[in-house]
C-alpha cells in the first residue's frame, strides 16, 4: 500500500520532469536523429504484457508492440522485473492486450527490436474534476465542436457512388472553404517546406478564439491516409507539431488510417506536456459534410432540381 501511495504522489513530479526535459516520443526521436541508447522517451498506446501469469516463476516481465512508420519493421520491447511493481493490481492491469503510458529510456537497438527499460508505467489520467478520466479522451476534438463547422449534418452519409465525388475535389477547394469559414482573407499557396497548409487564429470553440494549424491532403492519393503519404520523408506530421498552436487538424479526402492517427496522438501528447493542445481529424466523410453544408458539394444542385415536382396547371380555352 505504501508503494502505491508513493507512486501516485510522485506522479506530478514525473510529469514536470517530462515537460522540463522536453522528452520526445519514439517517432520524434527517429525524425530528429536522436534515436540511440540512453535516450529517454514517452510512449502511450497499445502494448501486450507478458510474464504476469501465475505460471511464470521468473521475475522477468515485458511489454511489447509493433511500431509504425517511421519505425515500421521494429518492435518496442520494454523489459522490467516483478520487483518494480507498486501494487498487486498491476498484474491484472499490465497483463495481455492493454493500453498504457510508458516513460523510459532506450537500452538497445537491434535490426528489428528496440529495447527499453521503464522509469514508470501507468495510466495517464485527467484529474481535478472529481473523477479520473483517460487523458486522451480530452485530447481529441470533434469537428462538430468547432463553431464555424456547426452547420454540418452529421446524420447525412453519402452513398458509395456519392463519396467517390471526393476524388474530383481538389485540395485547393477544401483549403479555400476552410479559409473562408475561418475568416481568412487570403488562401496560402503550397510550397515544399511548409509546416502547415492553413494557419489561423480564428478557430472558434464555444465562442472563444483558438490558433489552429491544418494539414490538408487532397485526392492525388485517393485511399486511406498512410504515414508514407505525409511528404517525401513522411515527416509532415512532425513538422506540423513544430508550430505553436492550440488545435492541430489532420484532414484527408478519404479515411485516415490507424497508423496516422496513432502518430498524431503521440505528437499531440508530447506537445501537451509543453502547452495545452487538442488534435482533430477531418476524414473524407467529414469533409464531404462540410462541403455540402456550405453549398459546395458537387451534384447537390442538380439532385435538388430533379427532386422538385413539376407543377400542373389548367389553361382555359
Amino acid at each position: 500500500m505504501s508503494a502505491a501511495i508513493l507512486s501516485n504522489a510522485v506522479g506530478r513530479y514525473l510529469m514536470a520532469a517530462i515537460s522540463d526535459g522536453h522528452v520526445k516520443t519514439l517517432p520524434q526521436l527517429a525524425f530528429t536523429g536522436e534515436l540511440r541508447e540512453g535516450a529517454p522517451f514517452i510512449y502511450y498506446g497499445h502494448v501486450y504484457g507478458k510474464g504476469f501469469g501465475v505460471a511464470n516463476k521468473t521475475p522477468a516481465l515485458s511489454l511489447s508492440e509493433k511500431l509504425d512508420a517511421p519505425l515500421e519493421g521494429k518492435r518496442l520491447l520494454v523489459e522490467f522485473s516483478k520487483g518494480g511493481l507498486a501494487n498487486s493490481t498491476a498484474y491484472v492491469r499490465l497483463s495481455g492486450s492493454t493500453r498504457l503510458f510508458v516513460f523510459g529510456y532506450i537500452t538497445g537497438i537491434d535490426q528489428d527490436v528496440l529495447r527499453a527499460v521503464p522509469y514508470v508505467i501507468g495510466d495517464l489520467v485527467t484529474t481535478g474534476t472529481g473523477l479520473e478520466l483517460p487523458f486522451l479522451s480530452s485530447l481529441e476534438l470533434r469537428p462538430e465542436d468547432v463553431d464555424q463547422f456547426a452547420s454540418m449534418d452529421n446524420q447525412w452519409i453519402p452513398s458509395e457512388s456519392e463519396f467517390k465525388r471526393m476524388a474530383g475535389i481538389p485540395e485547393s477547394a477544401v483549403k479555400g472553404l476552410i479559409c473562408k469559414l475561418l475568416g481568412e482573407h487570403s488562401v496560402p499557396k503550397d510550397w515544399g517546406g511548409e509546416e502547415s497548409d492553413v494557419m489561423s487564429a480564428n478557430l472558434m470553440l464555444d465562442g472563444r478564439r483558438h490558433t489552429a494549424a491544418f494539414l490538408l491532403k487532397g485526392p492525388s492519393r485517393f485511399h486511406p491516409m498512410k504515414p508514407t503519404d505525409l511528404g517525401k520523408n513522411g515527416d509532415q506530421l512532425y513538422r506540423l507539431f513544430n508550430i505553436p498552436a492550440h488545435v492541430y487538424v489532420v484532414q484527408h479526402c478519404h479515411q485516415i488510417g490507424a497508423p496516422v492517427r496513432k502518430q498524431t496522438e503521440a505528437f499531440a501528447l508530447q506537445r501537451s506536456f509543453q502547452s495545452p493542445c487538442r488534435m482533430m481529424f477531418m476524414d473524407g466523410l467529414t469533409t464531404a459534410r462540410l462541403l455540402r453544408a456550405n453549398g459546395e458539394w458537387p451534384g447537390e444542385v442538380e439532385v435538388a432540381r430533379r427532386a422538385t415536382p413539376r407543377r400542373r396547371s389548367l389553361r382555359g380555352s
